[in-house]
């Protein structure tokens, strides 16, 4: 049985961590917002076709809408934030000479 567990990740040899690059990260929280939006839109198209001509069940109507909308809040916030640019490079600006230079 020794053969079938899994060794511990051992640290490396300076002792720092290993630690989980920026698009690993974006990649792993995109997966997660379109599993909850999907599961939203799943939610509702349930409720749609199960349960709508009978009006029943109608809690699943706003827990669907905000299944869904999260992920759209959580984009638009992601996209103006900092760790979506960790990727592109800074914009560079040349300096102006002044009028001041040559005195």
């Amino acid at each position: 049985m020794e053969g079938a567990a899994a060794e511990p990740q051992k640290p490396a040899a300076n002792g720092a961590t290993a630690k989980a690059s920026p698009l690993s990260s974006m990649a792993g929280t995109a997966a997660c917002l379109v599993a909850v939006g999907l599961g939203g839109a799943a939610l509702l198209l349930w409720w749609a076709l199960a349960f709508h001509s009978a009006h029943a069940r109608l809690w699943m109507v706003p827990a669907g809408l905000v299944l869904l909308g999260t992920p759209i809040l959580a984009w638009l916030s992601l996209l103006a934030s900092d760790p979506c640019r960790c990727g592109r490079r800074p914009v560079e600006t040349t300096p102006t000479p002044s009028a001041h230079a040559g005195a």
